[in-house]
């Protein structure tokens, strides 16, 4: 007959987190972050240009406004959330890639010369810290390039990518990439507007569930974004493991902008905020498009943790909405980053 372990010995290796023959517990907990990067600029003034030489125009004090909010400062910021949070994952809206050619040749050839990777620099910035993390997987998404300035001096080229970015000793397997075929034509013929999600099935501490990236459409009609979130429900997120979604959704809770987040809830996932804190609005968006100017508190939830498969949030909070979190006179980004630690099911 085997013997039975006294009472106290139960409790104490409970407390410890061993079991009997001295195998420790594997921890069934994760730390997920999500992180917009910012483009660096708000680019409404190109798309609501009444004329050529206007959009013109507008690509110029676009792009002065992205040097001004310089990311090579901001990057800097970022690791320092991640120095503090110590995510196991992270999923990055905007990490974006710039590129010029000087002179203009107005589109004939696309621009090649690299003046800013939003990749690069965190990796610098991360390194720079001693902190062991690592991209698994990088989408391309809208890649466009307009001329600057009126006459046209230079070509700028934008490549808009999410990112999944794992801590050293994730194991990682079956990482995905994709883009939505729901798309928005922003200027038809020319610059076409294109979403995408990177995905993967990550195992922290024994345990095995899949992480995806995304970044839900922001222009209108809604209808682009509500057939975004549903191709996500249907495509990557099918599968019976556990999921972990971290994206920017563009939608609010309330219904008052898309379905998306209507979508989600109803086709099983649960609001990881929502649940640990209930009844606190975790506002994550947004600051003025000059990160230079301090401004005022966030307004609104764009920004989420999602999850199903019996996983429960224990804890999270936002990022880059104290002033302390300023950096070279700078916020870290527009957005607020959303990070909460989860309890996997056994």
């Amino acid at each position: 007959m085997a013997k039975l372990l006294p009472l106290s010995a139960l409790v104490a290796l409970v407390l410890v987190g061993a079991a009997p023959g001295g195998a420790r517990v594997q921890p069934r907990t994760i730390t997920v972050m999500t992180r917009n990067l910012y483009l660096g600029a708000n680019l409404d003034p190109i798309l609501q240009a009444k004329s050529f030489p206007d959009a013109l125009g507008a690509v110029a004090t676009r792009w002065q406004l992205v040097q001004a909010n310089d990311f090579r400062v901001r990057a800097g910021a970022i690791a320092h959330e991640i120095q503090t949070v110590r995510p196991d994952v992270v999923g990055f809206q905007e990490l974006v890639l710039y590129r010029t050619q000087t002179p203009s040749d107005f589109l004939q050839s696309s621009a090649r010369s690299v003046v800013l990777d939003y990749k690069a620099e965190l990796q610098h910035a991360l390194r720079a810290r001693k902190l062991g993390y690592h991209f698994v997987g990088v989408d391309t998404n809208t890649d466009a390039e307009l001329p600057s300035g009126s006459p046209a001096t230079m070509d700028i080229r934008l490549t808009v990518r999410n990112g999944l970015l794992v801590k050293n000793g994730v194991r990682i397997r079956n990482v995905r990439i994709g883009n939505f075929r729901a798309s928005d034509p922003v200027i038809p013929g020319l610059v076409t507007a294109t979403r995408g999600w990177v995905s993967a099935d990550a195992t922290v501490g024994g345990r095995t569930f899949r992480v995806i990236v995304t970044h839900l459409e922001s222009f209108k009609p809604a209808a682009v974004a509500e057939a975004q979130s549903l191709e996500l429900i249907d495509g990557p997120a099918r599968t019976r493991l556990p999921v972990v979604l971290l994206g920017d959704l563009n939608s609010r809770p309330d219904g008052s902008t898309t379905k998306s987040y209507a979508n989600f809830i109803g086709a099983g996932f649960t609001d990881a905020w929502a649940q640990a804190y209930p009844g606190r609005p975790g506002l994550t968006c947004c600051h003025g498009e000059d990160l230079r100017i301090v401004g005022g508190p966030f307004t609104e939830r764009i920004d989420y943790v999602l999850t199903r498969g019996r996983v429960r949030a224990l804890r999270g909070g936002i990022t880059g909405e104290a002033p302390s979190s300023r950096l070279g006179g700078l916020w870290p980004s527009d957005h607020g980053g959303l990070w909460m630690t989860l309890r996997l099911p056994g």
